[in-house]
C-alpha cells in the first residue's frame, strides 16, 4: 500500500491527524491521478455501505464506462477498483451485508460524521484579513481543530454569538471528544440561528459516537421528525440499529 492509498483508508476511516487531512485537500487539488483514486475509493466505500444493488451496480458501470476513456495508467486504477467491486457483486450485497454483520456505533459515526463546512466566515485566499474570527475558521477548515477550539472558546466568552458553539462542537467530535461535543449541541439547539436546525443531526451523531444508543435512536426520531436537515441519513442509522 502506498503513502497516498493509505491517506485514502484514513481519510474513509476518519482516522487522519489535522497534518494528514491538510495534506489531503492539498493533493486533491494539485493531484489529478490521487483525486481520481481518492473519488473511486470513497464511492465504492459509499455504495458497499448501501443496502442499494442498483446504486452500486450503477457505480461499476460508470467505472466501466470511465476505464474505457482513459490513459493506460489510469486503467490500471480503474481496473483494480472493478476488481474489488465485482467481487462484493459476484457475492451478492446481502451476502456482504450479513457476513459483516452490524457495524459498531463507532463504525457508523466515522460513516456518517463530517464537520459541517464553514458558511459564517467565508476565505478569501491572499486576503490580509488576520482578526480572530477569520483565523479561527481558517484553523478550521485546515483540519487545526484545537487551534479551532480554543479561538471559538474566546469568540464565544466574547460575543456569545451561538454559532460559536456549534463549531466548537464539530471540531470536538472531529477529535473524538464527543462527550465535550454533547452539552455545547445541547445548549446551541437552545439558541436559533440559522444552524440550529442542523444541531440536531450532530447530536444524534455524538450520542452514536458514546455508544448512548437509546438517546441516539431518540435524537435521530427527532432529526427525521423534524424533516430539515439529513433526514434520510437519520433513518439510514435508525435502521442500523435494528
Amino acid at each position: 500500500m502506498t503513502e497516498q492509498d493509505e491517506l485514502i483508508e484514513k481519510y474513509i476511516q476518519n482516522k487522519l491527524s489535522a497534518e494528514e487531512a491538510l495534506m489531503v485537500n492539498q493533493l486533491l487539488e494539485n493531484d489529478i491521478n490521487f483525486k481520481t483514486e481518492f473519488t473511486l475509493q470513497t464511492n465504492l466505500k459509499k455504495a458497499v455501505k448501501k443496502d442499494d444493488d442498483a446504486h452500486f451496480r450503477n457505480l461499476i458501470s460508470d467505472i466501466e464506462s470511465k476505464a474505457k476513456i482513459e490513459s493506460p495508467i489510469k486503467r490500471h486504477s480503474y481496473a483494480k477498483w472493478l476488481a474489488a467491486a465485482g467481487i462484493v457483486l459476484l457475492l451478492g450485497l446481502s451476502y456482504f451485508f450479513t457476513m459483516n454483520q452490524k457495524p459498531s456505533t463507532n463504525e457508523l459515526f466515522a460513516s456518517y460524521f463530517e464537520p459541517y463546512r464553514n458558511v459564517v466566515q467565508p476565505l478569501e485566499r491572499g486576503s490580509d484579513q488576520q482578526d480572530k474570527k477569520t483565523l479561527a475558521f481558517l484553523a478550521y477548515e485546515k483540519g487545526e481543530y484545537e487551534k479551532a477550539i480554543a479561538l471559538f472558546t474566546d469568540l464565544y466568552t466574547t460575543t456569545k454569538e451561538p454559532y460559536y458553539l456549534f463549531y466548537k462542537a464539530n471540531a470536538l467530535l472531529k477529535l473524538e471528544k464527543a462527550n465535550e461535543a454533547v452539552p455545547l449541541l445541547l445548549e446551541h439547539l437552545k439558541t436559533k440561528d440559522t444552524l440550529t436546525e442542523k444541531t440536531t443531526w450532530y447530536l444524534a451523531l455524538a450520542y452514536l459516537k458514546l455508544n448512548d444508543k437509546p438517546n441516539a435512536r431518540i435524537t435521530l426520531k427527532k432529526v427525521i421528525t423534524e424533516g430539515k436537515y439529513k433526514t434520510t441519513e437519520a433513518q439510514e442509522l435508525l435502521k442500523a440499529f435494528k
